[in-house]
């Protein structure tokens, strides 16, 4: 037993030492894959805006070509009935814990009038949260990142619950984007909090969209939620689906439109002048090169198949198993332990649990979705020697397949992780 123990204890500083941030890619909808794994919201907008929400397909406002999605808005016709015509689309999987990040060359400029956003939402708003990682009004020059809760949560010294929520204005927005030829934002949400990080053109590290992320890298967030004794996120913070939509007017961009001196120029109201100019919203559109879901053992999510994502499905369910550590933003260590070769498959690692299907809400603050995750455990010690050399011998996901062998005895092992992944054929000496 001390062996067993001395052993499993080298193995967990040797990782310490070795480990990159074990988030892997979860779900990819760039490109072609957009639309497997999102839905258009077709209804009334719940912020009051002058806008018509239409299919995207049928009304043209949506497109893709060379791996770009693009979510435009009407820019040639006077608007009627509802408003002015634009799409609103959330994703069919809701997550607990990610890391999301999304690479856009072009979002909508600052126009008068409009009202873009990239977020997150959980079902019966606000009690399950909404996380605005992008999002601002007519000629806003600075991103506004902002949580919004039920009463009882307070960060950074502010209210989060409502409409009013807690704020951080900081990082690129609409002309300050598109002049710079694009950004890419990130979103971290573990049980410590969240973390925002915003770059302009290229200036995003090189792995923010790769294989597998690494944020303890990335220097200072741009803007930063931590969870404590004011807010515990994981109370007020669930089943998060991502959303993207571009309204006017409404309880933010109207309500101010008096207020604003270069927009109440053009028009005594927002709604006479988002009706009357279409052409003004010729750049009130999303480029999208790429939007990616990345999870590290910390969460989970749930329904909907993306094709081309890591699983066949794309997605992960409630398993029912203990869940896994969680670590704070950005950390890169994590749990480890020792199971005989074998107990593991591709299809099905710890981790990784069998898909379930879940139905999407409708509305901007019905969301749908649970929580799953699991972790190995332990079993199989090796052989009883006093010092042992390990070599990893290949990996899947979370999961290194290693030799141990001391003399002319050598034995496989499994090793679970939540920590980073040595490289294959790297020596351990434990």
């Amino acid at each position: 037993m001390p062996n067993d123990l001395s052993f499993l204890l080298a193995i967990f500083l040797a990782l310490l030492q070795l480990s990159l941030a074990q988030y892997s890619l979860q779900d990819d909808f760039s490109g072609a894959n957009f639309l497997n794994g999102f839905t258009f919201f077709t209804d009334a907008d719940p912020t009051a805006g002058y806008v018509d929400y239409v299919d995207g397909t049928s009304s043209g406002l949506f497109s893709q070509s060379g791996g770009t999605v693009k979510l435009s808005v009407d820019s040639s016709n006077v608007a009627s009935g509802r408003g002015r015509q634009s799409v609103r689309l959330t994703s069919k999987a809701s997550y607990n814990h990610a890391l999301i990040v999304i690479a856009v060359g072009h979002m909508p400029s600052n126009v008068c009038g409009v009202w873009p956003a990239f977020w997150t939402t959980g079902p019966n708003w606000p009690s399950s949260g909404e996380i605005d990682i992008i999002e601002g009004v007519s000629l806003q020059s600075t991103n506004k990142m902002t949580l919004h809760t039920d009463p009882g949560c307070t960060i950074n010294g502010k209210d989060c619950q409502g409409n009013q929520g807690c704020s951080i204005d900081s990082g690129p927005y609409a002309n300050n984007i598109n002049s710079a030829g694009g950004a890419t934002y990130a979103l971290e949400w573990t049980s410590q909090g969240m973390n925002i990080w915003g770059w302009s053109g290229g200036g995003a590290p090189s792995d923010a969209t790769g294989s597998n992320p690494d944020p303890s890298g990335w220097g200072t967030p741009t803007g930063s939620f931590p969870s404590g004794a004011g807010c515990n996120v994981d109370t007020f913070f669930k089943d998060q689906q991502i959303v993207f939509d571009t309204t006017f007017c409404g309880v933010w961009a109207g309500d101010q439109w008096a207020a604003d001196p270069k927009c109440s120029g053009l028009a005594a109201t927002c709604q006479e002048y988002v009706q009357n100019n279409p052409e003004a919203f010729a750049d009130a559109y999303w480029s999208i090169n790429s939007l990616k879901v990345y999870t590290n053992g910390d969460g989970s999510s749930s329904s909907g198949a993306v094709t081309g994502s890591t699983g066949s499905t794309g997605t992960t369910g409630t398993t029912g198993e203990e869940p896994p550590v969680p670590q704070p933003p950005g950390s890169s260590v994590g749990a480890a332990s020792i199971v005989p070769v074998g107990t593991t498959t591709a299809a099905n690692p710890p981790g990784n649990p069998t898909p379930t299907q879940q139905s999407r809400g409708g509305g901007r603050f019905d969301g749908g979705g649970g929580r799953g995750g699991s972790r190995g455990g332990r079993g199989g010690g090796p052989a009883q020697k006093t010092k042992r050399r390990i070599r990893v011998q290949g990996r899947h996901m979370k999961h290194l397949i290693i030799e141990t062998s001391d003399r002319d005895d050598a034995q496989g092992q499994s090793v679970i992780m939540e920590a980073g992944v040595p490289a294959l054929g790297e020596e351990l000496v434990a």
